[in-house]
C-alpha cells in the first residue's frame, strides 16, 4: 500500500509543477519585449526587483517537481518494455529543464543588479539571450510530449485514444513555437504565440499526469477503477 501510495503521488508532481508554473508566471508579470528597449527592460527587472526573484524561487521548484514527474513517466514507460523511448523522455527533459535553468538565471542575474549597473548593450543582449533560450526549448519540450504520448499509448498505459492524438497536436503547437524568430508581433519569442504555447504545454502536462494518477488510484485494492477512456 505504502508504495502503491508513493507512486500515484509521484504520478501527481505534473499537476504540482503546472500549479507551481501558473503561479510562478503571474508573479513574473508580462516581461519585456524581446526587441525592447533597455529603458523597458531595466524598468522591469530592475524596477520589480522583488516580483522577478520570488517568480524565480518558485519556477525553480515547479521544475524540479516537472523533473521528477518525467522521471515517474520514463520508469513507467521502462518497466512496460519501452525502455528507448524511455531513455529519450530523460534525455529530452534533461534538456529542456537545462535550458529553462539557464534563462532563470539570466533572468534572475538581470532583476538582482545587471539591469540596474549593467550598460544598455550588456542589458538588451541578456533580455535577447533570455527569450531565444525559450524558443530552442520549445525543440527537446515537443520531443517529450510527444514520445510520452505515443509511448503511453503503445504500451497501453494511457488506452484513450484522444489523449495521443491530444499528445502530437499539443507537440507541434509546441514545436511552432521554436520557429517564433520574428522581432516583433506575434511570431516573436514575446508575441501572442507564447500564450498558444504555454497552454498546450500546460494542459497537456495537467490531463497526463490526472490520467496516470487515476490509474494507480484505480490500482490499489479495494477502490473502484477509475477510467482513462
Amino acid at each position: 500500500m505504502t508504495n502503491v501510495n508513493w507512486e500515484r503521488w509521484a504520478r501527481a508532481t505534473g499537476i504540482g509543477f503546472v500549479v507551481l508554473f501558473v503561479v510562478a508566471f503571474a508573479i513574473y508579470g508580462n516581461p519585456p519585449k524581446v526587441n525592447g528597449s533597455a529603458t523597458d527592460i531595466v524598468s522591469f527587472f530592475d524596477g520589480h526587483r522583488g516580483r522577478v526573484l520570488t517568480s524565480m524561487i518558485i519556477f525553480g521548484i515547479a521544475f524540479l517537481l516537472l523533473l521528477w514527474f518525467i522521471g515517474t513517466i520514463a520508469n513507467i514507460l521502462r518497466e512496460a518494455g519501452e525502455g528507448r523511448i524511455a531513455a529519450t523522455t530523460i534525455a529530452a527533459g534533461g534538456a529542456f529543464v537545462g535550458i529553462q535553468a539557464v534563462c532563470g538565471a539570466i533572468a534572475g542575474g538581470l532583476a538582482l543588479n545587471i539591469a540596474g549597473i549593467g550598460d544598455e548593450g550588456i542589458v538588451r543582449a541578456l533580455n535577447t539571450l533570455l527569450s531565444t533560450g525559450q524558443v530552442i526549448s520549445a525543440y527537446p519540450l515537443a520531443l517529450i510530449i510527444l514520445f510520452v504520448s505515443t509511448g503511453l499509448s503503445r504500451a497501453q498505459i494511457i488506452t484513450a485514444d484522444w489523449h495521443r492524438y491530444l499528445g502530437l497536436l499539443a507537440s507541434v503547437l509546441v514545436l511552432l513555437y521554436g520557429t517564433t524568430w520574428a522581432t516583433t508581433g506575434f511570431w516573436s519569442a514575446t508575441g501572442g504565440y507564447l500564450w498558444i504555447m504555454i497552454v498546450a504545454f500546460i494542459g497537456w502536462t495537467l490531463i497526463t499526469s490526472w490520467l496516470l494518477y487515476a490509474r494507480a488510484t484505480a490500482e490499489v485494492p479495494g477502490r473502484v477503477a477509475v477510467p482513462t477512456t
